[in-house]
């Protein structure tokens, strides 16, 4: 959501501290890799989620990444979720692309709760990335896996756009195809998409999804050799960050503002 992040820390916390009290470990478990993300965002912690999680949850046990139709699946999958949308918003690309592949091998094995439409926003998001990333010859086919599962992703949000809520879908879905236009080298059209994305986020209130868009557009424009147009929407992306309370992300921006005069 858009809510000031501080807050949704704080409601983390005693939700979390509720739920060890009254021995709900299946809550405290599912809620524990998000809650590490959040406080990296705001800079009380300085070891990605990735480094932090040891394979154990709230209840002691020990588990197996393999365990995928167990258990554990769940528990996996909210795992491989926070550690994918942490990767791709502190620009850690062989994380992103870890955790999405292990990401998209448990999300078929799990029922798909309301909520998780995030994951279907950040996996569509890191498999395009990965998938501009890829860019050797002989690599044209895990190029088009990771562009087939962007798309996918993408069309799953078009439909929760237009049969659901376009309140809470549309600006992702902005996102989502300004990034595969990107990808596919549709430059002008991308441009079009990134200031849709901007602007109904904005309109719609999710402070964190315009501070997001504007930092995808800076990307966009940077990799493209704009660069002075980069610092525009970088600036953007850093004040809304931390409008949103996200100050240690805000932070590691700044270092696009001293990239030179280069057009």
């Amino acid at each position: 959501s858009g809510k000031e992040l501080n807050a949704v820390v704080a409601s983390m916390r005693d939700t979390m501290k509720e739920s060890k009290y009254h021995k709900n470990f299946v809550v405290l478990t599912l809620m524990m890799p998000m809650f590490r993300v959040a406080l990296r965002l705001i800079g009380q912690s300085d070891a990605p989620a990735s480094q932090q999680d040891n394979l154990t949850n709230a209840f002691g046990e020990t588990f197996s990444e393999g365990d995928n139709a167990g258990k554990y699946a769940t528990l996996l999958h909210t795992m491989y979720f926070a550690k994918l949308s942490e990767a791709l918003i502190f620009r850690e690309l062989n994380e992103a692309e870890d955790a999405a592949e292990k990401y998209f091998s448990v999300d078929r094995l799990v029922g798909l709760p309301p909520v998780m439409f995030f994951g279907k926003f950040y996996s569509g998001l890191v498999s395009f990335w990965v998938a501009r990333e890829t860019n050797d010859r002989k690599q044209e086919l895990t190029k088009w896996k990771w562009m087939k599962r962007g798309a996918e992703c993408k069309d799953k949000m078009e439909k929760l756009s237009v049969s659901a809520s376009t309140w809470n879908f549309e600006n992702k879905l902005y996102l989502l195809q300004a990034e595969e236009q990107f990808s596919s080298r549709n430059f002008e059209m991308a441009e079009i998409l990134y200031d849709a994305a901007i602007a109904s986020s904005k309109m719609h209130k999710f402070v964190n999804e315009e501070a997001l868009a504007n930092e995808l557009a800076g990307h966009f424009y940077l990799e493209t050799g704009r660069r002075n147009k980069s610092v525009h929407y970088f600036s953007r992306a850093v004040a809304k960050y931390n409008e949103w309370g996200a100050v240690a992300k805000a932070a590691s921006l700044t270092k696009y503002f001293e990239i030179g005069d280069a057009t």
